[in-house]
């Protein structure tokens, strides 16, 4: 008897600090998702709802427009800067492989957008080397550094931009990246957490920048203590 009382209370006690650390797991991933939805609404609010490019704010100049493939009218944005005389060359980073120079036309989302042969031939300069965000960096790097360039407008989508910028940081430190974010007419950013698609967009862009900003902040440690 004394031995199954022994075994009872033993087993009521494991039962006990199960329970415990279950509920601890639990409280632990409810504060993981109030601070994660806290940063999202951080994150959308800061994003930009005006196009860099207007009459009243001409955009900044620099070595090159960069343009990262992947949202609309992010190309006719960058021809519009090239157009508008703020860079001497036009880089898109991240182009099918099946694209040449005269096919990248049909990737302008605007019928009224022409791109003249004479900025074909000149000042448009295609890049193969990239499929994601990380690619596009690195890509845009070795360029820049063949060029001997050391400062790019980055066309790229606003709710794209946080990530684009930490990732060009970290792939040239040195290099004067300036944002020239793009608004896409699909993406609402007013009531955004109404619309199901503008809300899985903007959750999914959070989640890629918050394990993008550990990727670098542990690379950083790693060079850190390598120096």
């Amino acid at each position: 008897r004394m031995a199954r009382r022994y075994k009872f209370r033993s087993a009521r006690r494991q039962e006990r600090r199960l329970g415990g650390l279950v509920w601890v797991a639990f409280l632990a991933a409810v504060a993981l998702a109030v601070v994660w939805a806290v940063g999202l609404v951080r994150f959308v609010d800061a994003l930009p709802r005006q196009s860099a490019l207007t009459e009243s704010a001409p955009a900044e100049t620099a070595d090159a427009v960069v343009v990262l493939t992947g949202g609309s009218r992010r190309l006719d944005e960058g021809v519009a800067l090239l157009e508008a005389g703020s860079a001497p060359v036009l880089f898109v980073s991240g182009v099918d492989e099946r694209v040449d120079a005269k096919g990248i036309r049909s990737l302008l989302d605007d019928g009224d957008t022409r791109l003249p042969d004479s900025l074909v031939e000149c000042c448009l300069v295609l890049g193969y080397g990239a499929s994601d965000t990380i690619g596009n960096a690195r890509e845009t790097q070795i360029w820049m550094q063949v060029g001997d360039r050391t400062s790019l407008l980055l066309v790229t989508s606003n709710y794209h931009r946080p990530r684009a910028l930490l990732e060009f940081a970290h792939a040239m430190p040195e290099a004067r990246v300036v944002p020239h974010p793009v608004i896409p007419q699909d993406v609402r950013l007013d009531g955004w957490y109404r619309y199901p698609g503008t809300l899985a967009l903007l959750a999914n862009e959070y989640s890629k920048y918050l394990f993008a900003s550990a990727r670098v902040a542990v690379a950083g440690w790693f060079m850190a203590l390598a120096a």
